[in-house]
Order: structure tokens, then sequence, then C-alpha cells
């Protein structure tokens, strides 16, 4: 199984960060943020697009997927959704055609009491058709407070979507979070339904608050997770996303544990070909 990475968790100069991940062996990344947080795919600066599509097109690396961060607003905000949906959407399914990246990762919107979850299904709806007509996928991630938050309510929500390719950005930290049993219960509920897979780990903090820690320090049976993730195989690489500052170092820490995990998890089926 590979093990791809977002470029913003070893750094956010994308030269460096590109330098360093080869380094590390990492070829397969997924695009989120640049020079700086405050600009995400699409709206990179020109020359880290160009910095992209000469990497993709020497075949130094492959992108595996684009997080624009759209729809992470309540859905009242009709502003900013009209803007995602009509304007960085379709933008963004331009840069992954450039970039020949199969999938664009987005939200659900936050739960409000003016919002609803038949909105929610409204919206992605008419984003999975924008999707579907440049011939991507769009990988739907739970988040709490989302109407898309653990693996059971998230999977209800795409299989109710009903769209072939619109399926789940899994991601079991988050899952943990939203107060469920990411490992087995949510992924067992997602699994038919996958179509990427971010890798961290996350603990609760009661009564409303949650810290992210390195592989194996928060609340995901990362172990559990990963032998199912090799025995099902929904997919063929998944995402580190570390999630903890400083970047780099704990990167690179949170990639020797993930590999650690991967070949325990492939010595238990007897299988070290499974890495």
């Amino acid at each position: 199984m590979d093990i791809a990475i977002l470029s913003d968790e070893i750094s956010l100069d994308l030269t460096e960060a590109l330098a360093l991940g080869k380094d590390m062996g990492f070829t397969k990344y997924e695009i989120r943020c640049a020079d700086d947080y405050g600009h995400r795919v699409p709206d990179l600066k020109a020359p880290r697009l160009d910095e992209l599509r000469r990497a993709v097109l020497d075949k130094a690396i492959e992108i595996t997927g684009l997080s624009p961060g759209l729809f992470k607003v309540p859905l009242e905000n009709r502003i900013q959704i009209e803007k995602d949906l009509t304007d960085l959407l379709p933008r963004t399914c331009d840069l992954c055609l450039a970039l020949a990246c199969p999938r664009i990762i987005v939200f659900s919107g936050i739960q409000t009491a003016e919002g609803s979850r038949e909105a929610a299904m409204e919206l992605l709806h008419k984003a999975g058709e924008v999707v579907g007509k440049a011939g991507l996928e769009l990988a739907v991630e739970n988040e709490p407070g989302f109407y898309c938050d653990t693996g059971v309510n998230t999977a209800a929500f795409i299989r109710e979507l009903n769209l072939p390719h619109v399926g789940i950005n899994w991601d079991p930290a988050n899952a943990i979070i939203a107060g469920e049993a990411a490992y087995p219960v949510g992924y067992d509920a997602a699994l038919p339904l996958i179509r990427n897979v971010h890798v961290k780990d996350s603990i609760p903090l009661p009564p409303d608050k949650w810290e992210n820690r390195l592989l194996g320090d928060g609340g995901v049976n990362w172990l559990g997770q990963i032998r199912s993730l090799l025995r099902d195989r929904p997919v063929s690489h998944i995402t580190l996303e570390t999630h903890v500052f400083p970047v780099l170092p704990n990167t690179r820490e949170d990639l020797r544990r993930l590999q650690w995990l991967i070949a325990s998890a492939a010595g238990f089926f007897g299988n070290p070909s499974a890495l």
C-alpha cells in the first residue's frame, strides 16, 4: 500500500515540500495550501501552479487529490456557498485535469439550526454533477459538526445522494471526534464508498474540544484500521495528514509510525508483499 501526503504537512514552501518529500520517499501528493494557509487550491500563486504542472509532466510526482476546502461553512452563508459551487469548484476541476488528478475532496456544510440535511444533499448533488461532467471523482470528507460527520452518517448520506462518481474521503480521526467508534463501526459503514483515506490521530477533550496527536497517541485504532485496509483494498494509497505542529519533525515521526503500522499489519496476514 502506497503512502501519499498532503504537501503542506511537510512545508508550505512547495519547492521545499517536494524536495523533502522526495528524500522521505514520497511520490504521491494531495495538494491543499502553498506559501501560506490563505492560498489554497485552486487559488495558488501562478509559480506554484507552474511548478506542479512541470513536476507532473516530468512524472516526478503524482497528484492524488485536490482539497480546496469547499462547503466548509454553514449553508446559510449563501455568498460563499455560491462562490464555492459556481467558481471555485469548476476551477478546481480544471486544475485537476491539468494535473492528471482524479479527485476533489470537499465537505458537506456545517450543521446549524438554519440549515438542513436536505439543503446539504441538494448542494452536494449539484457539486457531484459539476465534477461528474469533468470526468472526475468527488470525495466528501466526514468532519465533526458537519452533515457528514461519522462514517455511518456519511455513508447514509452518500448512498442517498446516489451518484456513482461521488464517494467518501474517510477520516477516522474526524469520526472519533464526532463521537463514533471509527474503527470498526464507522469504517464498516463507509467501506463500500471510500475513495480516499486521511491518516491522522485525534483525541476528544470533553466537553467540546479535541486535540490532534501523533499516530498511536489518539483514539483511532490505527493498527486494526490498516489491517482492514490491507484486507479490503478500497484504495491503493493512504494519505498522511499529520496536523501536529511543527509539521516537519512531526510528519517525519508520523511517517515512521505509519510505516511500522503497515509492516505490522502486513505481517498479521503473513504477507509482506501487502506493503
